[in-house]
């Protein structure tokens, strides 16, 4: 038998692997790929939590022959083995069983990681191992009777035959342990199906698992689609180890490859029977990883991955010898033997004996096309359309040419449509009819009855919600334990089907009700399959809105917050993805030279192909309906002034530090509510739902800016295609804003608008002296604190007993610039100085601020006696308990942190900005630092006790969101609930929208403190600063998806109103403590109770 050399990247690697002399037997190769990852067993992850009822008897059927093992039962074993037995306080990371009989258990041991390899044969050989990639392990961590045998590896016994026990030190862990097996009688070497055997001991960066490929992709003189799929089993337990980011990248690997944007080809040729074998363990082992990951991502992307890969298996052989078959059977010359002489069949054959691959399948069926036809124009359309492949291609760039076009020999119809489904049966992947065919015997009958009678029907008008119930029913096939690849390409097959039936529906012809119902359903298709919480919790909500009495005033203003919801949790989704897979395909651009074409825009075509992606569709078709009914306009006035300019489409975040000579409308797509609006914006025109109490609303309403968000996408692309040319904007009395187009102003007419032109400068008030590092409440005067402090040492004792504020002490004025001085900080305090005089010339957002933040923020150590005094305050105001900040403890170190880096966002970007344009200087802002109790909250709102669109005094505007008000005053995509009432408002409260934010944030733990900006620059009359400096709760607040199915707030309208009733009495105290003038109210409700956190005068 001939033994044939794999070469990669021009160097024999034994199929780019262990450092080796010996060749590899490439039928020794196939045999050894049939079935390697189908035996492995994995110890799940705390964080699969999905339940599945256990496989009934006909759902274990399908593992019949393919032998599964518990994983306990592999630890076990794996720790009888051990030398030193099972070591208290182990941990167990893996457990593996290889096909070639061995059990592996990687353990995290105190002071160590532990490797225990078991045969379940005993028998006399040899582990020739190293670590990393290939490197020698070191001598401290070879077993005993373990010998060197080159620079690279070394060999060690199984004791009796059975067991190896290897341990390595915590400082000094290798990421892997590779290696091969060496039978001492006879001779004889055991790989891992062509690859190395390996087990992750320490998770590899993603860095690692890209240099690796990207290396043999971009630089390897000899490489093909068989190579790759033998690499890509080498490092598949690695991408998966170094979690998103890993497992993103081998997704990117292969849809490149799928797309035939990776060479498939490259000075390699294999035959068919290896090609069909090592497709069928690559995609086995990654569909093992969509079910069996201990990471949701990583299972999402191997499913992702899985989606675009050949099946592989059936018979390798029959690919080459049916096509000689054909030939032979029916008259066609091939090589010497006489007969019809048709060079595409010749040259196809050549093809499939040395490089056959899944376009193939697009080859035959064009063929099958053109032979029916008799055309040869439908046989290029069928190249193409079913392959992206153009007869010059397979011609002139093929490595494996076929420059002539087929001869027309109908009695071949018969004999190529039976070889088509030989192809399909190792190429072919996520296609219903094959998947169904392969995976038929893992299912019971009544459910393949249902699958067929849905194929035989797919065309029917109840398709859609028959996939759904199939996938349903299919779920726990594709999940069990030992599932094979068939099951999941069918999953994924219908799911790819259901999109498919979805988009081809004419959304126009349906009513509110059609829409509604098929948002539902298209729900309930993503949550099968992703693993969710987000689209989960959508569900929930969408099934309970659409179960109640539809289509009335508040109905739609729910199912209109519903809708907003689904749409931020499909945004989130595909941002995710996004992020994560375009940054792999640049990689790919520049390691292997691809054309920008393909990569550009890969990320987005990657979320487009996503089937819950039609959701976007469906909602824009069902969301103006939604407003219609609610009697919501589309436009959201948050901020009302006059406004024009030229009209400017920019991302409000990419102007800032900007100036305009000239007046701007600015239309950005996204605002995320701490930017600065720079001087001479005088609107802002946004698709992003924009809270009316968020930080960047007020200082929007503080600088004569028109601030409105639009629903509507038509009526602000009108807008946009105005850009470049000045405009007047108009707001009519339904709050819709329009745009006309008018001169430029002149710059000698005075013809200026009103709003958004450059700001009177702001003077500020000069703090006193405090000779204390802390002060308690009781003391905090003007003067020594910011109005945070002294508005809330002011309501304390003014407030009926039902409202709370919480437990505070400060760092009063001086406190910082004390710090900076003392001797234990004079190297940060010489790099503040550096840097600030770097500040004084400079324009737009200098790097200083970044260097001056990032100095405050982590140089900086508190002066003798700071703690102490700090410590013991806050214990005497019951903000924490005895010790808890004592010297070089967790909880004061994080505690100083917060400090430092509120005293540091002195220099963010927006709070620079808004000083420079309101000529304030640097050494004229002082911050103290309030510490204060998080108190727990369901609910906290934003209240203002003045109308801030209308200014009408007296008349209560609020808002509300989940969880703690950093969501809402930080303007979280989504809207939060709204309300107003009227005085003398004889109908109660008025609610004007719901809350859709997806994410809510909540206290990691009980105890939780916030450090609070309060500087001499914020909270005064004339102006507010909202979010111009930084807050820091330590820990550090949580983010969760909002359950909105289960709050009471949006179900149980008595509480809703008793709640909103609250907060308008809350308003009218505050206001009364300060002696009439309107307020600004943050603050949280938890189970029946209020808490005020803050309050500063409302700048109208």
């Amino acid at each position: 038998m001939t033994v044939r050399t794999v070469v990669a990247g021009g160097r024999s690697a034994a199929v780019l692997g262990a450092r080796r002399p010996q060749q590899v037997n490439l039928c020794s190769l196939h045999r050894a790929f049939t079935d390697v990852a189908s035996k492995r067993t994995y110890v799940r992850s705390p964080c699969f939590t999905r339940q599945l009822s256990p496989p009934s008897p006909c759902q274990r059927s399908f593992r019949k022959g393919r032998r599964t093992v518990s994983a306990a039962a592999i630890v076990e074993e794996a720790s009888k083995a051990s030398s030193n037995g099972a070591a208290a306080g182990k941990e167990v990371i893996s457990s593996v069983r290889f096909d070639a009989g061995l059990n592996v258990s990687v353990s995290k041991a105190p002071g160590g990681y532990e490797v225990d390899i078991m045969a379940e044969t005993p028998k006399a050989m040899m582990m020739h191992w190293a670590i990393n990639d290939w490197n020698l392990s070191p001598e401290s961590c070879r077993p005993e009777g373990t010998q060197q045998i080159d620079d690279k590896a070394v060999q060690t016994p199984f004791k009796d035959g059975k067991s190896i026990h290897l341990t390595f030190p915590e400082d000094n862990c290798p990421s892997r342990v590779v290696w091969v097996l060496k039978e001492l009688e006879p001779e004889n070497w055991i790989h891992n199906g062509g690859t190395d055997f390996a087990v992750q001991l320490k998770p590899p960066s993603a860095a690692d698992v890209l240099g690796k490929v990207l290396t043999a992709e971009g630089t390897y003189s000899h490489w093909s689609l068989f190579n790759r799929f033998i690499l890509a089993n080498e490092i598949l337990d690695a991408a998966d180890s170094a979690g998103a980011e890993g497992m993103s990248f081998f997704f990117v690997w292969m849809r490149l490859s799928s797309m035939k944007q990776l060479d498939w080809y490259r000075n390699s040729s294999y035959q068919s029977k290896d090609i069909a074998h090592v497709q069928k363990t690559t995609t086995q082992r990654i569909a093992d990883k969509a079910r069996s990951s201990g990471d949701p991502q990583c299972r999402f992307f191997a499913r992702l991955a899985v989606a675009g890969l050949p099946r592989g298996g059936g018979d390798g052989d029959a690919i080459r010898h049916g096509i000689l078959n054909i030939m032979r059977e029916n008259g066609i010359k091939e090589g010497h033997r006489p007969g019809i002489e048709c060079h595409f069949l010749e040259a196809w054959h050549q093809k499939l004996h040395t490089n056959t691959t899944p376009e193939d399948i697009t080859v035959c069926e064009a063929y099958i096309a053109f032979l029916d036809s008799g055309d040869i124009g439908t046989y290029s359309r069928v190249l193409w359309e079913n392959g992206g492949i153009s007869r010059a291609d397979m011609a002139d760039k093929w490595d494996r040419k076929i420059p002539a076009d087929p001869m027309h020999l109908p009695h071949l119809i018969g004999p190529m449509k039976h070889y088509l489904w030989i192809l399909k049966t190792t190429h072919g992947g996520a296609d219903m009819d094959t998947c169904l065919e392969m995976a038929k015997g893992g299912l019971d009958g009544d459910l393949q009855w249902q699958l067929y009678d849905m194929l035989n029907n797919r065309n029917e008008w109840w398709v859609p919600g028959k996939l759904v119930e199939l996938r349903q029913r299919l779920e726990p096939y594709w999940r069990a334990e030992g599932a094979s690849r068939d099951v999941l390409l069918l999953d994924i097959a219908l799911d790819n089907y259901f999109r498919l039936c979805i988009e081809r529906t004419d959304k126009s012809s349906l009513s509110g009700d059609d829409l509604l119902e098929m948002v539902g359903l298209v729900l309930r298709n993503a949550c099968i399959a992703s693993e969710s919480q987000d689209f989960g919790q959508c569900l929930a909500y969408w099934e309970k809105v659409k179960g109640a009495e539809r289509w009335g005033p508040e109905w739609s203003l729910r199912a209109l917050a519903a809708a907003q919801r689904v749409q931020l949790s499909l945004s989130a989704f595909a941002d995710n993805i996004y992020n994560l897979v375009q940054p792999h395909a640049d990689s790919f651009k520049e390691a292997c030279k691809l054309d920008p074409k393909y990569i550009t825009n890969f990320g987005e075509e990657v979320v487009r192909g996503q089937p819950v992606f039609v959701l976007s569709i469906l909602l824009q078709k069902l969301e103006p309906m939604l407003r219609e009914a609610a009697g919501v306009a589309p436009w959201q006035i948050v901020s009302q002034a006059e406004a024009s300019g030229e009209v400017a489409v920019q991302e409000l975040a990419d102007i800032q530090g900007q100036t305009f000579g000239n007046p701007r409308v600015l239309v950005s797509n996204q605002i995320g509510g701490m930017e600065d609006i720079p001087e001479n914006v005088t609107a802002v025109l946004t698709h992003s739902p924009t809270d009316v109490l968020s930080h960047v609303a007020i200082r929007a309403r503080s600088q004569g800016v028109l601030l409105a968000t639009c629903f509507d996408e038509a009526a602000l692309g009108n807008i946009k295609q105005l850009e470049g040319k000045n405009v007047q904007l108009d707001v009519d009395a339904t709050g819709a804003v329009t745009a006309t187009e008018s001169a430029a102003p002149s710059a000698t007419d005075g013809a200026v608008p009103k709003s958004g032109t450059k700001l009177p400068p702001l003077k500020i008030p000069k703090p006193q002296k405090a000779s204390a590092w802390t002060l308690k409440e009781s003391d905090f005067g003007p003067g020594l604190v910011g109005g945070k402090s002294g508005n809330l040492a002011t309501l304390r004792g003014k407030l009926p007993a039902s409202i709370a504020v919480p437990a505070s002490v400060a760092l009063p004025f001086g406190t910082f610039e004390r710090v900076l001085k003392d001797d234990v900080n004079t190297d940060a305090a010489a790099a503040v100085a550096k840097l600030q005089k770097q500040l004084s010339s400079a324009k737009g957002i200098p790097p200083a601020l970044a260097e001056l933040r990032h100095t405050v923020a982590t140089q900086l150590q508190p002066p003798t006696g700071l703690q102490q005094e700090l410590a013991s305050q806050a214990e005497e105001g019951g903000l924490i308990s005895p010790g808890d900040w004592s010297e070089g403890s967790e909880k004061w170190t994080h505690a100083w942190s917060a400090i430092c880096q509120v005293w540091a966002s002195k220099w963010n970007d927006r709070a620079w900005l808004s000083r420079k344009a309101r000529g304030v200087a640097d050494a004229d802002l002082f911050m103290a630092c309030l510490l204060q109790q998080v108190v727990s909250a369901q609910y906290a709102f934003v209240v203002h006790t003045a109308n801030p669109i209308s200014k009408q005094k007296g008349e209560t505007f609020g808002e509300v969101v989940m969880g703690m008000g950093e969501a809402l005053v930080g303007n979280y995509p989504g809207r939060a609930l709204s309300f107003s009432a009227a005085p003398g408002q004889q109908a109660g409260v008025k609610l004007i929208s719901l809350p859709s934010k997806r994410l809510g944030l909540y206290t990691a733990a009980a105890s939780t403190i916030i450090a609070r900006s309060d500087s001499n620059g914020e909270d005064l009359e004339a102006f507010a600063g909202a979010g111009l400096y930084d807050s820091i709760p330590f820990p550090s607040l949580q983010e969760q998806p909002v359950d909105y199915a289960s709050d009471e707030l949006l179900w149980d309208s008595a509480l809703q109103q008793e709640i909103l009733q609250g907060l308008v009495d809350l308003g009218k105290a505050v206001e009364e403590a300060f002696d009439g003038v309107p307020q600004d109210i943050e603050g949280v409700y938890n189970k029946g109770s209020f808490t005020v956190v803050q309050s500063r005068p409302q700048v109208l």
